[in-house]
């Protein structure tokens, strides 16, 4: 009874360390894609690509029709999960795709560790969340380790493939997008908190409505612009099979990723820096897949590293808990 007990009151946190190795595996086929498309080409692309998937999907196993997507939530819903999916997805990511395609995945991932800080300052000021000192010890020793063992590689490594652009416009991009998807976090638990004293609304449904509105605004300003053909001629001349890395790309990410993030911020109530302190873990997840695809040498820092930030993430979640047995 007490192992299922722990397993339902730690579900959240299981999903969202699910949530950060699917969204870790699609960085590298992002990463791709964006070295040979274009970071805009590939985030309006990624977003109609996970609406078409995230439609079929949500018709096929929601017990909903397909005018019910659009009409059963609230506008409460439409107004958070859309606000979460304009700043989190349409901005971060592609603030996220652009640092990864000049930094490269290990280097740009690092900026992720600034998203638990941006969600704890957001939930603040959006949903009154409230950490104690423990808390911020755990979020202080995750960034730390992450940090490490991202910057354990010679100095010449943040000069990576520099050819794809500048680097300060990749460091400055990375601590935005960090800063964007933090938010977004919070916007989106800010739509669960609603729910909770109104309607229940599918997590699928609301990963769904966030790339909705996401897919809408980045074709609006596309249009407004006047880049519609710039950025379409890229996805239609599939340079360098970059429409395969978009693809595989989209499916850990907007679809899997998105969704099981959705799923555990609804289950971690009013706790949106949990959720985004474990999703900052992806720089630890990706040195092995960064081993397997190219070949990056782990070395005993990097573990250590690692290990720090795990260590920084038990802490976060077992904040309360310490405290009471502190004092």
């Amino acid at each position: 009874m007490s192992n299922m007990f722990l397993s339902v009151s730690y579900l959240g946190e299981l999903i969202a360390f699910a949530t950060t190795l699917s969204w870790t595996i699609g960085i590298f086929p992002f990463t791709e894609a964006a070295r040979r498309m274009g970071p805009n080409p590939v985030n309006h692309f990624r977003l109609v690509m996970a609406v078409i998937l995230l439609t079929v999907i949500s018709i096929l196993f929601l017990p909903i029709s397909t005018i019910q997507l659009f009409t059963s939530p609230l506008p409460q819903h439409w107004l958070w999960f859309g606000l979460s999916g304009i700043i989190g997805l349409a901005m971060g990511d592609y603030l996220a795709f652009t640092s990864f395609a000049i930094l490269g995945p290990r280097i740009g991932s690092i900026f992720i560790t600034l998203s638990p800080t941006a969600a704890l300052f957001a939930g603040y000021f959006l949903i009154g969340e409230r950490i104690n000192f423990i808390g911020v010890i755990g979020i202080l020793i995750t960034i730390a380790g992450v940090i490490w063992l991202t910057l354990s590689r010679s100095a010449q490594a943040l000069m990576l493939d520099h050819e794809y652009g500048n680097v300060k416009k990749g460091i400055i991009y990375g601590a935005l997008s960090a800063i964007c998807n933090g938010t977004g976090v919070v916007l989106a638990n800010k739509g669960f908190t609603y729910q909770q004293n109104h309607m229940d609304l599918p997590f699928f449904q609301a990963t769904w409505i966030r790339m909705v509105a996401a897919t809408l605004i980045v074709f609006l300003i596309t249009i407004v612009r006047g880049k519609l053909k710039t950025i379409t001629k890229p996805i239609i001349q599939n340079k360098n099979n970059g429409f395969i890395y978009t693809l595989g790309g989209t499916i850990f990410g907007p679809v899997v990723g998105v969704s099981l993030s959705m799923l555990a911020i609804s289950l971690l109530h009013n706790k949106p820096s949990v959720a985004q302190t474990i999703f900052s873990l992806i720089p630890v997840f990706v040195l092995p897949l960064s081993y397997l695809f190219y070949k990056e040498k782990i070395t005993l820092k990097a573990i250590l590293g690692a290990l720090i930030a795990i260590t920084g993430v038990v802490i976060l979640i077992w904040r309360t808990e310490l405290l009471q047995f502190l004092f």
